[in-house]
């Protein structure tokens, strides 16, 4: 029994020891005593953020997008003087005056009245009153700040002074041996007041760093869309581009995150280097900025030093992983011919409100302002993109002046509902050529009549029957009506004569058949048509109902309808007038204008579909080429050779011979074939006759082919409201 109570008494004395010792280390150990000793100092590796690669325009020289040098402030928490010593809000509050930041003062009203009264004496000065017995709240200029601070050491119970450096270091909770930025580009003269000062502000540092700039866009608005703008990452998108270190880790973010970023994909990272972005970091939220981010953020550069047990660094940082700036790109874009593409568009968008204006009928009374346009060139041999204009346009450099933030909101969200309305029906932020979703109307005509001939719907001289319009019972009863545009009898005509005259009918019945049609007479060539199967799978050819893949944010696939769609999206059955009307570019197709430029491209090419290319090189900081862009193929068009020339035919006499004359046979030595369209959209408008009508797009495609083979060709779409 004695040994067991001598062997527990043992044991309890070794606790004791130990407690007091663990306590002496942690606790007790004197502050001042020196941390360098090895025995007490902890490695830590500390990110270095790469300068951001830049865009430049198609002659190599022209900046778009440049990564100015700047100077930040930033705080050290591990060198601040710790939470509670008044030490500490003296410093920030010396750093806010600075920096010029603006604090925060709340006023409680204590119990006594006479110590109101007093506190009120000292605030007097300030244009400040002791409200009873509300609390109350007041913005404190920077040159404010420490006089005010010195007030709330006095009276506590009733002056608080919020610092907003202080919130920020607590919302980052970085690790103290690393920077927190709380003030981006400052003066060089403020920078030298910092530094001179370095003794009354430690852990206040002076970091260079850049500023995202486009030195372009207040000429040249329109680049803006393509550009794109950087932002600070967010929580959701930190935790899905930093890769894991294992799949344990993985599954951790995926299950900690689901609430707020919903399901993310982690990748695991092939080594256990740095990642990719910082907490504070800038990434590409748009255009060129976000589809080119990889090559364009560059690299974390690692350094490693030595700390204490407070976290306080002890040596100089040492490189361990040098840090590598991101790489420049070289667009297909000259800017020059995109201002002078953008000025054309503009000047038809407003001769086009003009006449809306002048004519004063009530039915264009009643539609909205003719304000948006869209205008796409591209060199048919390989896809790359000459100019790509959307309009109205925006500058956005209002996404990194912190000077024109009140103009920011006002693109964003302004807070007047008529000026909202606007902002909505303009978009200005929207890069239509990729994310505008349009009927084609019937410049999509041409790829019908590709699809026809090839799957053997049609000969070049089969003849159908138009007599102005088709007409035809549906399966519910219904009688369903499609005119031409102009309704006059076409008599009987082929592909060449259709394309010429823009016929619904012609199109209609090769798309949906005219044998259930019950106008045409008892003599005409009957044919079932291609059906939605086949259009669909003849207009998937040509890249309908899919994104183009072009490297910019915001895609859009448009839509090729089916009744599958039909069926799952409206719950209701599918008709041959839907069949009818997809085969017209009207209807639930919806196409974009790059899809439909890119299409043409590949009729013009005689069969290649490339993917469309903004970006014809990457170069490195010191202007070494890192990678130069190759036409890419997307797929090759399976159509017979001999029907392009047709095509082609009826194209150029659509211009040059039909309704729509858009081109003289000769013209600047360039011979002009395209499609022309109108397409239908939003509510119907009850015009005084009581006819029903709605708003129209216009449409128009063409392809510049020179007299002289080998010289350059383009094509380009162009969307605008007009009546």
């Amino acid at each position: 029994m004695f040994r067991v109570l001598l062997l527990r008494l043992i044991l309890v004395l070794m606790l004791i020891v130990l407690a007091g010792r663990l306590y002496q280390l942690q606790l007790v150990r004197d502050e001042a005593e020196p941390y360098d000793d090895i025995a007490v100092t902890t490695t830590r590796y500390v990110l270095v953020t790469p300068r951001r690669g830049e865009v430049f325009a198609a002659d190599g020289t022209t900046v778009l997008a440049e990564s100015v040098p700047t100077l930040n402030i930033a705080v050290q928490p591990g060198r601040l003087p710790l939470e509670g010593d008044p030490q500490r809000a003296t410093v920030l509050g010396r750093l806010a005056q600075f920096a010029g930041i603006t604090t925060t003062l709340t006023i409680s009203p204590a119990l006594l009245a006479a110590r109101n009264a007093l506190v009120e004496q000292h605030l007097a000065p300030y244009g400040f009153i002791v409200s009873m017995p509300l609390s109350t709240s007041h913005i404190i200029s920077p040159e404010q700040t420490l006089d005010i601070l010195r007030l709330t050491t006095i009276y506590s119970d009733v002056l608080i002074l919020d610092n907003p450096i202080e919130e920020r270091l607590r919302r980052t909770n970085a690790p103290g041996y690393e920077t927190v930025v709380v003030k981006e580009d400052v003066s060089s003269v403020v920078a030298l007041a910092v530094r001179e000062n370095t003794s009354y502000l430690p852990g206040v540092v002076i970091e260079e760093d850049y500023e995202r700039r486009y030195p372009q866009s207040g000429n040249a608005p329109t680049i803006s869309h393509l550009l794109g703008y950087l932002g600070r990452i967010n929580s959701c998108e930190l935790v899905a581009e930093n890769p894991s270190r294992s799949w344990v880790e993985s599954m951790r973010d995926m299950v900690s995150n689901v609430a707020e970023c919903g399901v993310v994909q982690k990748d695991i990272a092939a080594n256990s280097g740095a990642p990719l972005y910082r907490h504070d970091d800038r990434i590409g939220k748009d255009g060129l900025e976000g589809g080119y981010e990889d090559e364009l953020r560059g690299t974390i550069g690692v350094q490693m030093v030595a700390v204490d047990a407070r976290e306080r660094p002890v040596s100089d940082p040492r490189t361990i992983q040098p840090v590598q700036e991101g790489h420049d790109l070289i667009l297909t874009i000259d800017l020059t011919f995109q201002q002078q593409i953008a000025a054309i568009l503009q000047r038809w968008i407003d001769e086009s409100e003009r006449r809306r204006q002048q004519l004063g009928s009530y039915r264009l009374a009643a539609y909205n302002p003719i304000t948006n346009g869209v205008a796409v060139m591209m060199d048919v041999r390989d896809g790359r993109i000459l100019a790509m204009v959307s309009l109205p346009a925006y500058d956005n450099n209002v996404w990194v002046d912190y000077a024109r933030t009140d103009e920011l909101q006002n693109l964003l969200s302004p807070a007047d509902p008529a000026t909202y309305e606007e902002l909505m029906r303009l978009a200005p932020l929207t890069n239509r050529a990729i994310a505008g979703r349009y009927p084609s109307g019937s410049t999509l005509k041409q790829f019908v009549g590709a699809a026809a001939l090839q799957q053997g719907i049609i000969r070049p001289d089969t003849r159908l029957r138009d007599p102005g319009q088709i007409v035809l019972q549906e399966r519910s009863g219904q009688l369903f009506v499609l005119p031409n545009s102009v309704p006059v009898d076409n008599g009987a005509i082929n592909i060449s004569d259709a394309l010429k005259v823009s016929s619904n009918v012609f199109f209609a019945s090769i798309g949906g058949g005219n044998n259930e049609a019950t106008n045409l007479g008892e003599n005409f060539t009957s044919i079932n048509g291609l059906r939605i199967n086949g259009l669909a799978e003849g207009l998937g050819w040509f890249g309908f109902g899919q994104p183009t893949g072009i490297r910019l944010f915001g895609e859009s696939g448009g839509r090729v309808p089916s009744p599958y769609w039909k069926s799952h999206a409206l719950r209701e059955p599918w008709t041959t007038g839907d069949t009818y009307n997809t085969s017209i570019g009207q209807g639930y197709l919806e196409t974009t204008p790059l899809q439909l430029v890119n299409a043409m491209a590949a009729l013009a090419n005689r069969g290649t579909l490339y993917r469309p290319q903004l970006v014809q090189s990457i170069v490195n900081s010191n202007g070494e080429l890192v990678q130069n862009f190759q036409p890419e193929v997307i797929a090759q068009l399976p159509i017979d050779p001999v029907y392009y020339n047709v095509l082609f035919e009826g194209m150029r006499r659509s211009v040059t011979e039909g309704s729509n004359v858009a081109a003289r046979n000769e013209c600047s030595g360039l011979s002009i074939i395209g499609k022309t369209g109108t397409a239908e959209f939003g509510p119907n408008i009850i015009t005084p006759e009581g006819d029903i009508t709605r708003q129209s797009h216009f449409v128009v495609c063409w392809l510049c082919a020179p007299r002289k083979p080998g010289n350059c060709r383009g094509c380009v779409a162009r969307r605008h409201r007009r009546p």
